[in-house]
């Protein structure tokens, strides 16, 4: 019996180790700019297998000049529709990136607001123009601030 129970246990063991695990992608920001650090929010949203609406809004993502950092990580980001907000940390009142696409983001505070809490009306948080990032359906995807 003990040797039955060693027998399963290294079994398990090695399908553990050998199982391939689903690969994951991402999407990354990289900070190209002149500005040095830059903060870094944003918004996805997506449809479920059911076909149901998900979102959700994520900040503050700092990244240094010259450095990229994953910001989402899950298996495919393809189906996702993904927009951000930048700031440059030294001036985020003339150096920015934004856009016409609108959800709430904390300007203050880490945040992470789910479903309907990142749409207008904010409940908390303001409203920020987000810039649509097009991953022309690609699994992971890097995108890069630039002056």
């Amino acid at each position: 019996m003990k040797l039955c129970i060693l027998c399963a246990a290294t079994i398990a063991a090695v399908f553990i180790l050998v199982r391939p695990s689903p690969a994951v992608a991402e999407f990354a920001v990289c900070n190209s700019t002149t500005y040095g650090s830059v903060n870094v929010a944003w918004a996805a949203t997506w449809h479920d297998s059911n076909g149901d609406p998900h979102g959700e809004s994520d900040g503050w993502w700092i990244i240094p000049s010259g450095e990229c950092k994953i910001i989402i990580a899950v298996v495919d980001v393809s189906p996702y529709t993904i927009y951000i907000y930048a700031f440059a940390t030294a001036n985020p009142s003339t150096q920015w990136w934004g856009g016409n696409y609108r959800y709430c983001l904390d300007p203050k505070n880490k945040f992470l607001y789910k479903g309907d809490a990142m749409n207008l009306p904010c409940a908390a948080g303001s409203a920020y123009g987000m810039r649509f990032i097009d991953t022309s359906s690609e699994s992971t995807y890097a995108y890069f601030l630039r002056d």
